[in-house]
């Protein structure tokens, strides 16, 4: 089964991304990272420089290095897709373009970067989870995470795109759009998030 946990940037996504993993990983075959790979030379060299705007992208560039960043894993995601003992679970994914270049930057429409993901053999998860956290809530969260002396990049930083964020994220909850979506409160504290998480998956995905 392919998972993929969803959110704005604070929402706790790489805590719950985890900690799902260490509850599955003795039970079944596990693929995991996050999105996009911050160990792949894709993010060093191109996503990184960009949104810390030590470099300069179109926005046709930095949507196709995201894309290219996903599509590089698909020989491991697409074996998982529908299995309940191989899974794949990832913090982040495609959804995250469409949310953030269509329906925050407006660059893209959603019909586009749908095409452009079945053209180009991006699969929809099985199960994506939305962990709805309040915006302030978050931004506070990610100024106490380490790996953050440097600042924050240029959506984490801006209270008025994590809103536009937000709301996307909810568009494609409620609209079902790219996959199976279920929307978590993410307020709580971790094991709170975490148990609701959890229960999400019991029920999705059949396990015990």
């Amino acid at each position: 089964m392919f998972i993929v946990i969803e959110g704005i940037d604070g929402a706790g996504k790489g805590h719950q991304r985890t900690l799902l993993v260490e509850k599955l990983n003795k039970k079944v075959e596990m693929v995991t990272t996050d999105f996009p790979d911050h160990q792949g030379v894709i993010y060093k060299e191109l996503i990184h420089p960009a949104i810390s705007e030590e470099i300069k992208l179109s926005k046709e560039a930095l949507f196709l290095s995201f894309a290219l960043d996903q599509i590089i894993w698909q020989d491991r995601i697409q074996p998982t897709i529908g299995s309940d003992q191989k899974f794949f679970i990832a913090d982040g994914y495609f959804s995250t373009n469409i949310v953030y270049q269509c329906m925050m930057a407006g660059y893209f429409s959603l019909e586009e970067v749908l095409v452009f993901a079945k053209t180009f053999g991006i699969a929809q998860p099985d199960l994506t989870i939305y962990l709805d956290v309040d915006p302030e809530i978050a931004m506070a969260r990610k100024l106490k995470e380490s790996g953050h002396d440097e600042g924050l990049d240029i959506y984490e930083r801006s209270l008025e795109k994590q809103q536009k964020i937000r709301a996307g994220f909810r568009k494609m909850v409620a609209e079902q759009i790219f996959g199976k979506w279920v929307e978590v409160d993410g307020n709580g504290t971790l094991e709170e998030v975490e148990e609701k998480v959890w229960q999400v998956v019991k029920l999705v995905a059949g396990r015990s």
